[in-house]
């Protein structure tokens, strides 16, 4: 009975998974994520960066994304997905990528950075190398840490955006941390989405992560974006909305909860998802550029 209001939704996911699939096929929808999101932050506490912190950034995160898929063993094709053996099937062009992209960004950082944010750089460089590690130790012995990967995540994409803005900065503290909520949040809110989106696939593979593992207790903290938006909506009310985190955060967490509305598959929902959290906030940025907010 839903059958005329079903094609207008299943034209526009197959036209908008045709224009994003290459993107994430390619892990290039992460850096682009990370990078977006540097921009939000940096604007919201006033922070000066330049081009080469974003490359820098986009760079390790499509390092680290690229290298953990090239790294997934292989399987079938009914059980795999491009993202995951785009890279295999074409293993020497993607290791002199990859080698010439990690070449690349260590030049960046001698060249631009100062050695003190290169040495608090290596904390962020250890977690992601021991995150990168345990998603190994897990696929191989199919053991889901109770650090489960989506708190793994979102801890680390939340302080690489973090990062750079925040070594620039004069703000306190206790700015700063509110901000790391926000981003932290916001990509944990991503991050189980798409996990409770994709169970059915990742049951199949075996390879279910701790959450995914209690799929009620995972679709009870997928709801929780329901508060959390009522929540950031008050402060806007009581505070104003000025053009800062708070209200990009209102806005990428509607765009989510709007993705539980449309007549979509999941594969079409994790596209989506991954567009959005890169093209949200630069939409905003750039509403914000030609008002002059």
């Amino acid at each position: 009975k839903n059958s005329k209001y079903k094609q207008p939704f299943v034209f526009l996911s197959k036209h908008s998974n045709t224009k994003v699939s290459t993107l994430n096929d390619f892990s290039l929808d992460a850096p682009l994520i990370a990078v977006a999101w540097q921009f939000v932050v940096a604007k919201s506490i006033s922070a000066e960066l330049n081009a080469c912190h974003h490359l820098i950034l986009g760079l390790c995160v499509w390092l680290s994304y690229s290298a953990d898929r090239f790294s997934e063993p292989s399987r079938p094709p009914f059980l795999s997905a491009r993202r995951y053996e785009i890279f295999k099937n074409h293993k020497p062009t993607f290791l002199v990528c990859w080698w010439s992209s990690l070449l690349f960004a260590v030049c960046c950082s001698v060249n631009y950075l100062e050695a003190n944010c290169i040495l608090y750089g290596m904390l962020l460089f250890a977690l992601s190398l021991g995150n990168f590690f345990l998603c190994r130790f897990e696929t191989r012995f199919g053991f889901a840490s109770r650090c489960t990967k989506e708190l793994r995540t979102a801890l680390i994409l939340s302080l690489g955006c973090l990062f750079f803005p925040a070594y620039e900065s004069s703000r306190a503290w206790g700015e700063l941390s509110l901000c790391w909520i926000l981003l932290f949040v916001l990509f944990f809110i991503n991050c189980i989405s798409v996990s409770k989106w994709e169970w059915f696939k990742d049951e199949k593979r075996g390879s279910l992560s701790c959450l995914q593992k209690k799929p009620e207790f995972l679709k009870a903290l997928a709801m929780g974006k329901y508060p959390f938006a009522l929540i950031i909506l008050i402060v806007i009310l009581i505070n104003g909305a000025e053009p800062n985190l708070i209200l990009h955060a209102l806005w990428i967490t509607l765009f989510v909860i709007s993705l539980d509305f449309f007549l979509m598959d999941e594969e079409d929902k994790r596209g989506m998802i991954d567009l959005g959290y890169w093209i949200v906030p630069l939409a905003l940025l750039g509403t914000e550029y030609v008002y002059g907010i």
